[in-house]
């Protein structure tokens, strides 16, 4: 029974080792960023460092490397109250109440945290030699493990102190709701990394079976409460909203940190049976492994949509319209495949080799896509007014060369026919068709089944423009859209003084600029040199005159600080030139660092021009928005420093 209950304690800290770090992970690209996510990621990560050497200390046989490791788990024992501390003050900072005393008071937390972890490292004032356990070894304690516990303790108390205040001061329900819970559970760090078997200073307590319960009990409860706390405190410091976060957290803890405690759970259960089937141990551990893996990700992968929908996590009306529009876009390579399906039929239908067709755009004639071999196609459609012949009729002296002849236009070698709207008041393309005959003589039953084709090539290219349209409208109104998202954030925790404020100087609102994006885009336009980067309003930024201490010019510290952004955007996994995850940030980097040709770099990407273009604006928002928060960042740090 006492090894059985032993073993669970050890499970139940390794997943607490994964969750933890599984959440510091989440949350390290936004911790630079971040004046609350910054010192949680600290907390976190330390007790992971207790809790990690605690589940190889259980595991280690040489006493000599066991009291190493609990000498190591001294870093986050010690560091865990400033730490926490830290993260109070940046909780009470949000409602308002910030004071250079404050400031003051964290440092000081941290400067006796490290003070006593050297003595823990290097002395035996606070700990002295280990307590041999053959499940549970510990250190002794010395005569200043006292002065350690009182500082401990008095910090964890001062730290809830803060976030009591931060609860007092909140003024809506949902924010009230969330400093409720995490003053709740914002006992988790010390009560999980105190080392209380040190208290005790006995031997032969693992051997007890109410020992071991009280242990897994207090490991539950500590879970419990890490897992509301991160669940509360990823809203903070947070521009997308509470849904979009609440989706992105729940996935990433599926994928990650579930994913890898299954594996873990499977690993136990198979390596302390025997043989299966007759099986070598590692034959049956690899099969085990890679089956838990793929069949996590399959489950993930199947049951997204169902969980969210029982979660409430994605459940809103608006929302499912938005999905059910995403996964219904036609994209330009949708479009090409479609018209491309339309081409085949059509040369099937006239029995000719080549077709193709071309849309009306402000630039003139453009190519969709082409079914057989035509020599320079783009070149010779411009060469042609199709649009003005189409309009006009042929037969008016300025193209001697082009006829109509029915609802054909007779063109070179081809027979044209004009795509038009639903309303047939725009004309939106040409449908071209290389002629079998000087003029179209075509059957009724081939007429019928064509007309049902330039139909279905009018409506593709008619939906494309469409949303086009659509695309432009919610491009034009992501800047209000962000800046009103960021306003309700602060809003929630500041109240009447961030909702009444005076505008502050226009320095401090350069990024609240509706135009800013546009910013950002002209100076990676002119990144190698050019007005557009000398002379950009970026420079006023404050991360771009921190960034001048290391460079030479502000040119320099722009290009420095536009690299920084863009590097933002670089996914984690392995680079790859065509994966959609990377797409962005190739074109970032091919298009702006390497200031490479658009077509150059449309080739090396796989895509279309137009694409290209598209994606390109999405890179720079996205650019911008880290740039955004970088300033942020910056100025939340200033203020509260003072």
């Amino acid at each position: 029974m006492i090894e059985f209950l032993a073993l669970l304690n050890d499970v139940l800290q390794a997943v607490i080792v994964i969750f933890g770090t599984a959440v510091v992970l989440y949350h390290l690209s936004r911790a630079a960023r971040s004046a609350i996510i910054r010192p949680f990621t600290g907390l976190i990560g330390f007790v992971v460092i207790v809790y990690l050497a605690e589940l190889l200390v259980s595991r280690i046989l040489n006493p000599q490397s066991a009291h190493s490791w609990l000498r190591l788990e001294w870093i986050g024992i010690t560091l865990v109250p400033a730490a926490q501390f830290h993260l109070s003050y940046a909780l009470l900072a949000t409602t308002g109440e910030r004071g250079r005393r404050y400031s003051l008071f964290v440092w000081s937390s941290y400067l006796l945290g490290l003070s006593f972890l050297i003595l823990a490292l290097f002395t035996d004032l606070i700990v002295g030699d280990i307590v041999p356990s053959s499940r549970a070894p510990h250190l002794s304690r010395s005569p200043f493990f006292w002065t350690f516990t009182l500082y401990f303790w008095i910090v964890a108390a001062l730290s809830m102190r803060n976030v009591w205040r931060a609860r007092e001061r909140t003024l809506t329900s949902l924010t009230k709701q969330r400093m409720s819970i995490t003053l709740a559970a914002f006992l988790a760090a010390p009560l999980a990394v105190f080392p209380y078997l040190i208290i005790t200073d006995s031997r032969g307590q693992d051997e007890s079976v109410f020992f071991w319960i009280i242990v897994i009990a207090g490991n539950l409860a500590v879970g419990g409460m890490f897992a509301l706390l991160t669940s509360h405190l990823v809203y903070f410091d947070a521009d997308s909203p509470d849904r979009v976060i609440r989706v992105r957290l729940f996935k990433y803890m599926a994928r990650v940190p579930l994913t890898a405690t299954t594996v873990l759970l499977v690993y136990v259960l198979v390596s302390r049976n025997d043989p299966v089937m007759g099986l070598p141990l590692e034959v049956a551990l690899g099969f085990a492994m890679v089956a838990t893996v793929m069949l996590m990700g399959w489950g993930i992968n199947e049951w997204k949509r169902p969980l969210e929908r029982l979660f409430a996590l994605n459940d809103n009306p608006d929302v499912r319209r938005i999905q059910q529009l995403s996964e219904r876009l036609l994209t330009t390579n949708d479009l090409h495949q479609f018209l491309e399906s339309v081409l085949a039929a059509g040369c099937e239908v006239i029995r000719t080799p080549t077709a193709f067709v071309a849309a009306i755009t402000a630039e003139g004639p453009q190519l969709e896509a082409v079914v057989g071999h035509l020599v320079h196609p783009e070149t010779a459609l411009k060469t042609a007014d199709l649009h003005h012949l189409a309009q006009t009729g042929a037969g008016n002296g300025d193209y001697p060369n082009l006829r109509t002849v029915g609802n054909f236009i007779i063109w070179r070698d081809f027979w044209l026919h004009p795509l038009y709207n639903k309303k047939q008041d725009l004309m939106l393309g040409i449908f071209g068709i290389r002629a079998r005959a000087e003029e179209p003589d075509l059957s009724e039953e081939e007429t019928a089944v064509f007309s049902r084709l330039i139909h279905q090539a009018e409506s593709a290219l008619e939906d494309r423009i469409l949303q086009q349209e659509v695309f432009v409208t919610v491009e034009g109104l992501l800047p209000e859209i962000s800046a009103l998202q960021q306003r309700r954030r602060k809003a929630a925790f500041g109240g009447l003084p961030i909702l009444t404020a005076e505008d502050t100087p226009h320095d401090d609102l350069l990024t609240d600029d509706p135009a800013f994006s546009k910013m950002v885009k002209d100076a990676l336009s002119h990144y190698w040199g050019g007005p557009k980067l000398t002379d950009s309003p970026l420079i006023r930024l404050k991360i771009v005159q921190r960034a001048l201490k290391d460079h030479d010019t502000p040119q320099n510290a722009l290009r420095a600080t536009l690299v920084d952004a863009i590097e933002l955007q670089k996914p984690e996994s392995q680079r790859s030139m065509t994966t959609s995850e990377w797409i962005l940030y190739n074109i970032l980097e091919l298009k702006f660092l390497q200031g490479k040709r658009v077509r150059d770099v449309a080739r090396r990407l796989a895509m279309s021009e137009s694409d290209l273009y598209r994606k390109q604006r999405i890179a720079i928002e996205n650019v911008a928005q880290s740039m955004s928060q970088m300033e942020e960042a910056i100025i939340n740090n200033e203020a509260s420093s003072q």
